[in-house]
């Protein structure tokens, strides 16, 4: 599916939303940037361009979080803006036209964002594939979509951990005064909360890494499932806690997962599935078409804690 051009004109406006950022703190400097402040201008130059590439990316979750901060901060923007104007006599300065432009930028790039043809492309960057097509059946590729997800959601909650950190941080340097030297709380607070977030991305996408490669690829053919064969498969259920959802017309199940029972084992087997509506179906679909009859139970409600675990051996 091809690019749509809103898409593209939202991130180019959001790239101009961040340039006329920095160049309102610009206008409003009265002396030279000390190193630190720098530095600082540099950090969140890299967590915005961060954002804007998992935007480009097409990750929906990283889209979603960038039209709710504009439509939430660019009005109070603008009325940040005319209540300074209001209180300075009327006089504006070019720092205010800064910001009201940016504003107005920051609402058009949501707008835009807010298309049907962008959410729609948004989805299909995502769409789980299949990494090979068995002649009687399909393989669904479980690691590469729990990656694909996984990552996207973390990635959100780094880039919301960081803007935290650096409010907090920000709080503390306004009740310091102004004259404070480079040893200050807020700057020790702030370089320690920078080592602190890259070390905790950095565990983050290990774990996921780790989690996601133990679900591998389910293989459902009119065969077996993964390498069981179905005369072995006493029964195979879908289930998923609480209580399933329609959204956008899809159905959707939390704490999704396969259970699977044996002739030859007492207990049974559980693989933990990653949370996309979309790869359910298609499972369920799969297990519909090509299982024995009455050994695919459909989804089952389940109550209490769950174990994760492979399917197959």
């Amino acid at each position: 599916m091809q690019r749509p051009l809103a898409h593209v004109s939202a991130v180019g406006l959001l790239v101009v939303v961040w340039l006329g950022l920095m160049g309102g703190i610009a206008l409003v400097w009265q002396d030279g940037a000390a190193p630190f402040e720098i530095f600082a201008g540099a950090f969140w130059s890299l967590v915005w361009f961060f954002w804007l590439a998992r935007i480009w990316l097409g990750g929906p979750m990283a889209i979603g979080l960038m039209r709710k901060a504009l439509f939430g901060l660019c009005p109070i923007l603008i009325f940040a803006t005319g209540l300074a104007i209001g209180i300075g006599g009327g006089e504006v300065y070019p720092s205010q036209l800064v910001a009201f432009a940016v504003a107005v930028c920051g609402i058009f790039a949501g707008v835009l964002l807010m298309r049907g043809e962008v959410q729609r492309w948004s989805l299909a960057t995502v769409a789980v594939r299949v990494v090979r097509q068995p002649p009687d059946g399909t393989a669904f590729d479980l690691r590469s979509a729990a990656l694909r997800q996984s990552r996207g959601k973390f990635g959100c909650l780094m880039i919301v951990v960081t803007v935290l950190m650096l409010l907090v941080v920000g709080a503390i340097g306004a009740t310091l005064p102004a004259d404070r030297g480079t040893d200050a709380p807020d700057y020790i607070a702030f370089m320690v909360g920078v080592v602190l977030v890259v070390l905790a991305g950095i565990a983050g996408y290990v774990w996921i890494d780790v989690r996601a490669r133990a679900m591998g690829v389910l293989t459902v053919t009119d065969r077996r499932l993964d390498e069981h064969p179905w005369s072995r498969v006493r029964s195979v259920a879908l289930s998923y806690k609480g209580e399933a959802k329609v959204v956008n017309g899809v159905r959707r199940h939390r704490s999704a997962r396969l259970d699977l029972s044996l002739y030859d084992e007492p207990d049974a087997r559980r693989l933990r599935l990653p949370d996309d509506a979309a790869l359910h179906g298609s499972i369920a679909a799969a297990l519909a078409a090509h299982s024995p009859e009455g050994v695919f139970r459909g989804w089952v409600s389940r109550t209490g804690s769950t174990t994760s675990g492979q399917v197959s051996s």
